[in-house]
């Protein structure tokens, strides 16, 4: 019986957002730790700086709506709309901005410098006419362009705002596009409850001159299928070939509800061309308030500035009237004429990635997503004028940038908010989904009278605090916001209950740490209080009382007799709190001795500590050493007196070492050097293993904070395997020494031209492919596949893949083939030498079931590079069943061979070598872009590279994550795997906090047999293996077993069957 933990290295996360190099507004790790920042960047920072999300403070920021003189008094209702979206809402007329793009660049960058938490930015206006409003233009063609209004710090083309524009030219459809957006966000459903969960795509292949592009639609049959597998019930397709005339179709789809409108193909500022769609289409629409958002990868059908007046973008946002809309609710697109097809598709595919699956809902950050992806998939095209630059310019929005993208029939939130007395103005609100489960990070916003008066995230529990100045209001309105769910709001009446006595106010003294409570540190809480009343109120013995987490817990006072209106001050009360109780508040309440009848409760807000801690030391397998901390302190509070308490699960032991007694003191905003208590005693580990410590910061034995700390064991030599995907695979290659899973060449030639014999012939042409069938079921990331797609272009497939078409890319990519081999994934070519209109030069692709070796064989002979048409490349997979290479996960064994390699196709990102999970969500990739793994020996002659779940022996690996977070929030155990088994099976445990955990294996009578593991586990993702023994090491007769998993009061039971 073991216990492994799994891997995800930083090296190996894939971050949907961003490549190399970026930063953001062009600050350092050290700058954001711990800071709030802008809501609408977190995913920016925590995904480009390898930044938790717990190590921020992200927060609902600044919304700046720049405006013509005439059409300022117009913005009421959208300021409160916004406001109620939790922004604080700056409107300068463009007056004060000035008359010029660089004089508005220059307002909203002074905003900047002002208000470090912008950002969005909104431009109401057209570039000529009736609200006129410049814009920048960009490149040679003179492409118009808001994107360089967002280029405010640094030398990068990543905004330091999102932007967005209202090209109108009335107060009409100034009216109408404001309607149609608040009402969008507010109530979607008002007229039918299932059109966001339809879709509408549209595609052409066509170009004037050659060669014709083929791409736009098999890129859209690739998005027509993910959006169905995410759970549309319906998605729209009109293509050309063979719809030309597209408008009546695409009307129809339009009018009768979608909530996405999607083109790949081509067009310019008059509409969408095979099929089309132009501007005075949109007059056709009869959607009413059905408006969907529309994405049109497409040249210049967002070129807000050309003589078609109105372009395509600029019809669809203004169609209808304020009380009969037509057209969409927001747009995006591009205003150059010649964009690049392969461009244009990775921007779609990596939108539409972090839409779907990264929870990247508002449209100006969707927007960016997708043009960061060519960061990822298109490297070199970084200098000035190239595709990183081009693209980060012409790609505008015609609507709010803030939009949050409705992917599906969004959820409704209850919002259940306390009774509010007139007495303390104290605010309690509690979201849940429909299901009752709680609502984590949504933006609160609480308003009255049309004023917003705080704003908040709530917590993990989905709760909110927050003590306000109710006066003089009867009522509050309260908002929730995130994405995925439709705009809640609950109005709720202030309790003028008569009470006499109010709270008038609370002082804090924390003393040197600032103006909050740090955990841990004494701090003295002021109360002041009123008699509200007319009459004079006797004096009475109360109590202060909080939760476990203050101490102390209750304190008794004594409240004198108060006149009418007379104020008093309860003070000098000494507090220390150890947690917080809703987000970073303790909530107090102040009580009547004789009755316990509560008179008011208050929170109090508390500095929460953060800090960033590694090991000082290198060690070795096998070794003693005295641990060393290096602590930096990313508040400005000092904590004292603090013991440094260090625990591990694995791979090493702890002990306490009886004759240190050292406490430790962190000064704000400083890092230090830490000697600690323990001795660490490291076992017989594989050198690259990650032990994972669990350190503790502790004050009067209370965890004020923990931290998860790996220590790396750095390893001797180079020639290591490539460290393990999500799932475990490893990759070895044959300069991995020393390892037994290190692979030997040993190629298998199929092609009888060269030798081979007994193989299947399968003759493909360029971008081509076959289906087989298995010779035996092969497991690959846990799912059993018995089929099997080849690609013409040097890659294979478990799922069935019917596009041919894709341009190899990195791994993981979201477009592409699901559970993918990509032993030489790239552009791979026929040849018709002579001209006459027939194939000279095939791609020959061999198969064979090598029965007696327990092995298929797949081999790609003499390939033509497309490159140069000339390079000729041989290479093969070989898959290994489980009677010849068991693996102890029973997921499958996978060569790659190289006879002959050159990867010479420098043009487009050489080749992609590496394997992928079926939902394409993660992978370990070989090389890319001429860029190596960590661990990779470049490719070569007589190569060959091994995929195996088997680690290296005594290899000890950190904690996971869990889409994204260090720090899962779910217990569960996940179900057997093998199941039935022989002779070992695996059960995945979560651990949503610190704790005790035990988890242990159970006979049909109930009687426990063996213990897997009894005691504390820290936050993560733990593998547990039981090899059928029982507590005497004994194998247990075939049968039924339980595996039982207890967590606090929680238990989760699976089902085991052994078989013999």
């Amino acid at each position: 019986m073991r216990v492994t933990q799994k891997l995800i290295l930083t090296i190996l996360t894939f971050s949907i957002l961003f490549g190399e190099g970026i930063s953001f507004r062009g600050k350092s790790k050290k700058q954001l730790l711990g800071q709030a920042v802008p809501l609408a960047f977190a995913n920016i920072i925590t995904n480009n700086y390898n930044i938790l999300p717990s190590q921020i403070n992200p927060q609902r920021g600044s919304y700046l709506i720049i405006v013509p003189d005439g059409i300022v008094n117009y913005l009421g209702d959208f300021v409160a709309f916004k406001n109620s979206q939790g922004f604080d809402v700056d409107v300068i007329s463009l007056s004060e901005a000035g008359e010029s793009a660089d004089a508005i660049k220059i307002t909203i960058a002074n905003k900047l410098a002002e208000d470090p938490m912008l950002e969005y930015v909104l431009l109401i206006g057209d570039v000529d006419g009736f609200a006129e409003f410049p814009s920048f233009y960009y490149g040679p063609e003179n492409d118009v362009s808001d994107q360089k209004y967002t280029h405010i710090l640094g030398n990068d083309n990543i905004p330091d705002v999102f932007i967005g524009r209202l090209s109108i030219d009335s107060l009409s459809e100034f009216a109408v596009v404001l309607a149609k957006t608040i009402k969008y966000t507010r109530d979607p459903l008002a007229f039918n409850s299932d059109w966001l969960d339809h879709g509408l795509i549209v595609a052409g292949n066509y170009s004037n001159t050659y060669p014709i592009p083929i791409t736009p639609k098999w890129t859209s049959y690739w998005l027509r299928d993910e959006l169905l597998d995410y759970g549309y019930s319906q998605v729209d397709t009109i293509f050309y070939p063979p719809v030309q005339q597209g408008a009546p179709y695409i009307i129809e789809s339009i009018d009768n509800g979608v909530g996405i409108v999607n083109y790949r193909g081509w067009g310019d500022a008059n509409g969408w061309h095979y099929p089309e769609f132009h501007v005075d289409d949109v007059n056709g629409l009869n959607n009413g308030w059905l408006t969907p958002v529309f994405m049109s990868y497409v040249c210049n059908s967002n070129d807000f500035a050309n003589n078609v007046d109105p372009c395509l973008s600029e019809a669809v946002l203004r169609g209808g009237t304020p009380t009969v809309p037509k057209g969409g609710v927001a747009f995006i697109g591009p205003s150059d004429l010649h964009t690049s097809t392969k461009f244009n598709n990775v921007i779609n595919a990596y939108m539409y990635d972090a839409m779907l699956n990264h929870d990247v809902f508002e449209l100006g950050p969707a927007m960016q997503a997708g043009q960061s992806g060519l960061l990822k998939e298109f490297p070199a095209q970084n200098g000035p004028g190239e595709a990183q630059e081009f693209y980060a310019h012409v790609y505008n929005i015609l609507g709010d940038p803030s939009l949050q993208v409705y992917v599906d029939t969004p959820e409704e939130f209850t919002i259940v908010v306390n009774d509010i007395k007139s007495s303390d103005h104290f605010v309690e609100i509690i979201l849940v989904d429909p299901i009752g489960n709680p609502v984590k990070n949504a933006v609160i916003s609480i308003m009255g009278n049309g004023e917003l008066l705080a704003k908040g995230i709530s917590d993990n529990d989905g709760k909110f605090v927050s003590s306000l100045n109710l006066t003089d209001l009867s009522a509050i309105d309260v908002y929730a916001n995130k994405g995925g769910f439709i705009q809640g709001h609950e109005t709720s009446l202030i309790d003028d209950n008569e009470q006499a006595i109010h709270l008038s106010g609370i002082i804090i003294d924390a003393g040197e740490n600032g103006s909050k409570p740090t955990l841990g540190s004494p701090f003295t809480c002021n109360i002041i209080l009123e008699n509200a009343s007319n009459y004079t109120v006797s004096g009475s013995g109360a109590m202060i009382t909080f939760s476990n987490n203050v101490v102390p817990s209750s304190i008794d006072i004594d409240i004198p007799s108060l006149a009418a209106g007379e104020t008093i001050i309860i003070g000098d009360i000494e507090l220390i709190s150890y947690n917080t109780d809703v987000s970073n508040f303790i909530i107090g309440n102040l009580s009547y001795n004789t009755d316990m009848e509560i008179i008011f409760d208050f929170a109090i807000d508390i500095e929460m500590p953060l800090f960033e801690v590694s090991f000082e030391n290198n060690v070795s397998p096998n070794s003693t050493f005295d641990p060393t901390l290096l602590v930096t302190n990313f508040s400005d509070a000092t904590y004292s007196d603090i013991w440094l308490k260090i625990s591990c699960l694995e791979g090493a032991t702890v002990t306490l070492n009886g004759s240190s007694d050292q406490f430790s003191t962190f000064s704000g905003f400083e890092t230090s050097s830490q000697g600690t208590n323990y001795i660490i005693d490291l076992g017989d580990v594989a050198y690259g293993s990650d032990i994972t410590f669990l350190v503790e910061f502790q004050k009067m034995e209370h965890t004020i904070f923990s931290q998860s700390v790996p220590l790396h064991i750095e390893p001797a030599s180079e020639n290591l395997p490539i460290a393990p995907n999500n799932y475990g695979y490893w990759a070895y290659d044959d300069t991995d020494a020393g390892f037994d899973h290190t692979p030997a060449f040993n190629w298998v030639e199929l092609d009888p031209a060269h030798g081979g014999s007994n193989g299947t012939h399968h003759q493909l042409d360029d971008d081509d492919h076959v289906d087989i069938e298995l010779p035996f079921t092969f497991k690959y990331h846990g799912i059993d596949y018995n089929n099997m797609t080849i690609s013409s272009n040097g890659w294979t497939s478990f799922e069935p893949c019917y596009i041919d078409y894709f341009w190899n890319m990195s791994i993981p990519m979201y477009m592409g083939p699901k559970a993918l081999l990509a032993p030489f994934s790239d552009d791979l070519e026929t040849i018709d030498s002579d001209g006459d209109g027939n194939i000279d030069v095939w791609i020959n692709v061999y198969t064979k079931h090598d029965e007696a070796n327990g092995r298929f064989i797949i081999e790609w002979s003499r390939a033509l590079n497309g490159y140069d048409e000339i390079t000729e490349e041989t290479f093969e997979v070989i898959l290994y069943d489980q009677n010849a290479m068991p693996t102890e996960s029973g997921d499958g064994v996978i060569d790659f061979q190289y006879l002959e390699v050159e990867d010479v196709d420098v043009t487009k990102n050489y080749s992609t070598v590496g394997i992928e999970s079926p939902e394409k969500n993660y992978g370990l990739q070989y090389v890319f872009n001429n860029v190596y793994a960590l661990g990779a020996a470049p490719l070569a002659n007589e190569r060959v590279i091994r995929f195996s779940t088997q680690a290296p022996d005594n290899y000890v690996a950190p904690l996971a994550v869990v889409d994204g977070e260090l720090n899962p929030n779910e217990f569960s155990l996940s179900p057997a795997y093998p199941n039935p088994f022989n002779p070992v099976t695996h059960l995945d445990l979560i651990i949503p906090t610190t704790e005790s955990v035990k988890i242990s294996i159970v006979d049909i009578l109930g009687r426990e047999i063996a213990e897997l593991h009894s005691g504390v586990l820290f936050q993560g993702i733990y593998k547990f293996s039981w090899n059928g023994t029982n507590h005497l090491g004994l194998s247990v007769a075939s049968g039924t077993y339980f595996a039982v998993a207890g967590f606090e009061k929680n238990t989760q039971i699976q089902k085991l069957l052994l078989l013999k």
